[in-house]
Order: structure tokens, then sequence, then C-alpha cells
């Protein structure tokens, strides 16, 4: 296991290599509001409990890219929320018998009170016992609709909040991956997709997924510092031969190709997207990443990786993007990229196999034609 002094010593040299990039491959104005909070977090938590850092209600920075269990009110939207006690009933909780009608009164006015009020003690166990709950609903969700998903699991490393099925583990980010898998497969051929590219990957939940799920799949994680830190650390304590930061700087001229050859991961700061330029991959994946870029930024990725990809798009976005910021520095995107801004790039050489809108976001599959 990598220890926390060489995972900073990483990250600081990745950070000082960002520095002369341009603003295109860097953190737009979402991104920078996070940046310095998770460099904290790193500093000050136990690296090998990522997964259950403070950050488990909602609150910390590694949440914000599936680091860990949401706050429900994320997952669920407004209308279920951590203080919702018609769902589950636990007994002699004062705090949430007591306050429950006067807290949904405040979410419906504040939907951001949660983050505030799920700190204490008596909402952060209610809120571990709702996540079970809805662990146990999305389970029983996807497992009725592919049973071949059955064979695979999470990993406990990172100690997560999860539950156990059948002997196997299951946490909500781990169960929202399969969800996203399901229609995937629903929509391809999997036999077909031997390379994949995923912009965005969080701490490579879904890398993990397809790598259980294909033995032989390649995958190539494009990414920003310091999120990229955390991909590159889980699936090398997964034991699967990850090309990183250590190896990137040691073998700086090697081709794509070169790199696959020896490794079944390839993880890479967002400024080396150029080397997918004289590569092919079978499916190119984006989720909930689009959505907290500037529009200049995406449409910029969109731009390279469309000559890359053989055959399928995979993305699941905000509509209209993330939240607008007023200005720079405030929480939000300046400039957000909605779904037609990314269809328009897309459709003059992919086709719409599989879409739907749900609850502002969107979940749409291209095939190449």
């Amino acid at each position: 296991m990598q220890k926390k002094e060489e995972l900073l010593e990483n990250l600081t040299e990745m950070m000082s290599e960002a520095h002369n990039q341009s603003e295109l491959y860097l953190p737009g104005n979402f991104w920078k509001t996070y940046e310095k909070n998770i460099l904290k977090e790193i500093k000050n938590n136990d690296i090998s409990k990522f997964r259950s850092w403070p950050g488990g209600t909602g609150t910390g920075s590694i949440h914000s890219f599936g680091g860990g269990e949401k706050d429900l009110t994320r997952v669920f939207g407004r209308n279920f929320h951590p203080f919702d006690i018609k769902y589950l009933k636990i007994d002699n909780n004062f705090f949430v018998e007591k306050y429950n009608s006067l807290i949904n009164k405040l979410i419906n006015f504040i939907p951001f009170f949660s983050f505030f009020t799920i700190r204490s003690a008596e909402a952060r166990k209610y809120f571990f016992s709702r996540t079970k709950l809805y662990q146990e609903t999305l389970y029983e969700l996807i497992f009725n609709l592919d049973k071949e998903l059955l064979q695979i699991s999470d990993s406990n490393f990172g100690n997560p909040l999860g539950i156990y099925k059948n002997d196997k583990f299951y946490t909500t980010e781990f169960l929202n991956k399969l969800r996203y898998i399901n229609t995937i497969k629903k929509n391809t051929d999997l036999n077909k997709i031997e390379t994949v590219v995923e912009l965005g990957a969080g701490i490579g939940l879904l890398a993990s997924c397809f790598l259980k799920l294909k033995k032989n799949i390649k995958y190539i994680i494009i990414d920003i510092p310091p999120t990229i830190l955390f991909s590159e650390y889980y699936l090398r304590n997964l034991g699967y031969k990850v090309f990183g930061h250590k190896e990137l700087k040691e073998n700086k001229d090697m081709s794509l190709s070169e790199i696959l050859k020896d490794f079944q991961v390839c993880v890479l700061p967002s400024w080396k997207l150029d080397l997918l330029k004289d590569y092919k991959c079978d499916l190119f994946i984006n989720i909930e990443s689009f959505q907290e870029m500037e529009k200049e930024q995406s449409l910029n990725y969109i731009n390279i990786i469309k000559n890359s990809i053989s055959n399928y798009i995979y993305l699941r976005n905000n509509i209209d993007g993330h939240h607008k910021a007023r200005k720079s520095g405030d929480f939000g995107v300046l400039n957000p990229t909605n779904k037609s801004d990314i269809e328009n790039h897309l459709l003059k050489t992919f086709k719409i196999k599989y879409s739907q809108s749900k609850n502002n976001f969107y979940e749409t599959l291209f095939e190449k034609k």
C-alpha cells in the first residue's frame, strides 16, 4: 500500500506540472472551490480509510467525485432526505422524532439545510440507516434487471459503508455504477468492447466494475489533479497493474499502444489527452463530469475524443449543466455545458442509440455512424 507521504509527493509534482498547462485542461471554476479542501482532507485523514472520511454524510470534498456514500438528498432529490422518517423508523431517535416536521419544511425552502444538520450525531445515525435502506432497494432493483452483474461486487478497501448480500459487499456508489453498466450492456455488444476511456473517473469505481466484469479489458482514465490521485491509489490497491504518475514520469515518450501492452489500467492527467489521438478506443464514458466544466473545456475534450472512439459514447450529466456561478470564485460553473451543446458536436459522426431524461439528468448512448 502506498504511504500518504508518497501520495502527497506525487500530488505536489502533478500540481506543479499543471501550472504550465492550458486552462482547457485544468480545474474550472467549479473544481477550484474544491481543490484546497481536498488537499486538506488528504493531509488530515487516514488515506487507507478515504471512503469513510467525515465527508461520508455528503459534507466532504471527496464525495463530490464519488469517493464515498453520498447524502441521500443528492441521490433522491429534495423529496427524499435524511430526516424523512416515513420510509424508516428508528426507535428512541428523539432528535428525528421531535424535529422531523420542522426540518422537512426547512429543506423544502433551503435545499442545502441538510448540509449543516447532517453533522449532528443523531442525524448521522439516521443517515447511515437510510443509506443502508437505499442500498437494499437499489440492490433489488439492479439485480432484478441483470443477473450477470451478481458476479461482481465492491471492495471494502477504503473502509466504505456498505451491505453484504450472498457474501458479497456492495456500496451505494458501486450499485449506481452497475446501474450505468446495465444501460451500456443492454444497448451494446460488450464482447466488442476491449478498451474503455473514462474522463472524470472519481476514485475509479466504474473502472473496477468493468475490470471485474471483463477480465481482459483495458481501461484508460483521464482526470485532473488532485482527484486523479485517488483512482490511481484505489485501483493499485485492488491489485491491478496501473500505469500512473511514477510510470509516466519515467516513460514520457511511450505511446498509448506501448503502455497498454504491459498495463491493464492507464491513469493520465488531463493535459495528456493527446495520447489518444493515435489510438482507437471502443467506448468513451463521462458521468456527471462535463456538467462541472466550463463549456470551452468540455467541448475541447469532446472534439479530441470523438475522433478516437470507434464504437460508443456513454454520457450521463445534468441537462442544463451544473449550477451557474454568479461570478468567478463562487460555487458553480460560469458557463455551463448543456445537453444540446454536446449533441451538436457529436451528431455529425455519431447517432443516438439510447436516450432518456429524468430528474434534470440525461443518459445517452451514442453509436458511431
